[in-house]
């Protein structure tokens, strides 16, 4: 019994081994199965997103070339917006994007773009500039004229500086020939107008569409005085490219004619605030203003540095507002550490609304060494401030209700700032002054100047041209007084320029010699 179920035992474990081994197997088996269908479904899966990502492209490609709607969609969103956004045309069919503003438009505003007269500006950025105020107020003013679409062709996502209203189409694309060719084909642009255009051969290209170039020169002629450069010069080479040339200084034209060129125009900036409606500042603040590029030498931020130096030193509670969209750099904030003005002077970013700090302030300083039309005098004045300015003489119709100083003396900008801020009554009556003296300018009238260019060079009347010339110079041009004002700018200046001490005043309104100019320092 014993060896029987010893053998019973055996037989069990046999059996018991055995199905362990069976097990295993299965399990062995199992495991492969699942490997393998692991396998597979990687594969699968990976198969699968081969699959999408394919057909993702090819939808994207497809709707590039067909302009499905639903990217037509997502731009009208877009341009339902109040403010309309940047950065979008590049996505979309120009064809398309002309179409959905013209339906916008004709919804909202009855207008029918097809036989409207397209303008385009073209400048490379529209940030806290005085060039790019001045657009985006002129562009919102033509394009509130029926007959008129206005375009800007920019660079970069800067709208948040300055307004514009909804109905100026907006085109980032300044970098983009391509695009810039095809929106010439596909609008109806008539006009293209540059801004300190001095390329010859980025004229010539805008020139191949065939229509009417403007160019504006923002800068005075005499500008380059200041920068100890000839370089303001080669506005002649380029002048008989353009159709109209538009100086915002009207004592320039005193040059423009000696050299020969006959199709320029003196149309203001548009004043930034009206001052009828403008408030002014009470003038009870100890606080003064500069605005300006600090890292431009012609703006002349250090020396308004200087004399706040010594304007603290009297009005020691006085405060300097320096506002500049470079506010960042490096020797600005070193200068003011150096000179202990941290507690006086107070760096700030450009701001679109800039009303709250010269409503803040009771003197606007422009230390400025040159200026063509200086937007932020006028702003000063539309508020009623005092301004003590250097003389930038050539700016004549600017200089009304300033009080002016010899360039680059600090220390009498600073005197005359300190008598501003110790007798109320007389910052009180300059400041009227100087409201007042707007009274000479009319946006009604700058508006009127350009509508009446563009008829003209639409017609090609020489009579009616000539006419134009004539009525926008008339109210701000004696040539007599030209001259005078720009020689004494030009031998003020050349005393301490060594870049201009061989020249004479006679010399840079003579053709011939200024083909050939060149700087003193290198000639001598």
């Amino acid at each position: 019994m014993k060896f029987k179920e010893e053998d019973n035992n055996d037989d069990d474990n046999n059996e018991k081994d055995q199905e362990n081994e069976s097990l295993q197997f299965n399990k062995k088996n199992n495991n492969l199965k699942k490997n393998k269908t692991s396998k597979n479904k990687n594969i699968f899966m990976f198969i699968f997103w081969i699959i999408i990502i394919i057909i993702t492209f090819s939808y994207f490609f497809y709707d590039a070339i067909t302009n499905e709607n639903s990217i037509i969609n997502k731009k009208h969103k877009v341009i339902s917006d109040k403010k309309p956004k940047n950065n979008y045309f590049q996505n979309f069919s120009l064809k398309n994007f002309l179409k959905l503003r013209r339906e916008r438009r004709d919804k909202k505003y009855k207008r029918d773009i097809d036989d409207k007269i397209g303008i385009a500006f073209i400048f490379q950025a529209i940030y806290g500039n005085g060039i790019g105020r001045m657009l985006s107020l002129l562009a919102n003013e033509l394009v509130k004229i029926e007959k008129y679409d206005v375009y800007m062709i920019t660079q970069g996502n800067y709208s948040k500086d300055f307004p514009f209203d909804e109905r100026v189409i907006r085109l980032n694309i300044y970098e983009n020939r391509t695009q810039i060719n095809n929106l010439d084909k596909n609008s109806n642009i008539l006009y293209y107008i540059l801004h300190n255009e001095l390329d010859s051969y980025k004229i010539n290209w805008i020139r191949t569409f065939n229509k009417k170039v403007i160019n504006v020169m923002h800068g005075a002629y005499l500008a380059s005085l200041y920068s100890n450069s000839t370089e303001i010069y080669s506005v002649w080479k380029v002048n008989n490219l353009f159709d109209a040339f538009i100086t915002v200084v009207p004592d320039d034209y005193y040059v423009y004619k000696n050299l020969g060129m006959n199709n320029s125009f003196f149309i203001p900036n548009l004043l930034t605030f009206d001052p009828s409606k403008t408030p002014s500042s009470n003038l009870t603040y100890k606080n003064l203003v500069v605005m300006g590029r600090l890292n431009d030498m012609i703006k002349g931020g250090i020396y308004a540095i200087k004399a706040m130096e010594l304007i603290a030193k009297e009005v020691p509670d006085s405060k300097l507002y320096l506002i500049s969209s470079d506010y960042r750099i490096d020797f600005i904030k070193d200068k003011i550490k150096e000179l202990n003005l941290t507690k006086n002077i107070e760096l700030i970013p450009y701001v679109a609304n800039i009303s709250e700090y010269f409503l803040n302030s009771s003197v606007l300083l422009c230390p400025s060494l040159s200026e063509a039309f200086p937007m932020v005098v006028n702003e000063g004045k539309a508020h009623g401030l005092p301004i003590v300015s250097f003389n930038i003489s050539y700016s004549a119709p600017i200089q009304k209700g300033v009080i002016v100083v010899e360039i680059k003396n600090y220390s009498e900008m600073a005197k005359e700032a300190i008598k501003l801020l110790n007798d109320y009554d007389y910052r009180k009556k300059m400041g009227m002054e100087a409201k007042l003296s707007l009274n000479d300018f009319s946006n009604e009238e700058t508006v009127n100047k350009w509508d009446r260019l563009f008829t003209i060079l639409d017609k090609d009347d020489p009579l009616a041209y000539k006419k134009l010339q004539e009525y926008t110079y008339e109210k701000y041009y004696d040539e007599k007084k030209a001259r005078e004002r720009l020689e004494s700018n030009f031998n003020f200046v050349k005393s301490f320029n060594k870049v201009f001490g061989c020249h004479k005043f006679k010399d840079i309104i003579n053709m011939t010699y200024i083909e050939n100019i060149k700087d003193c320092n290198i000639t001598t």
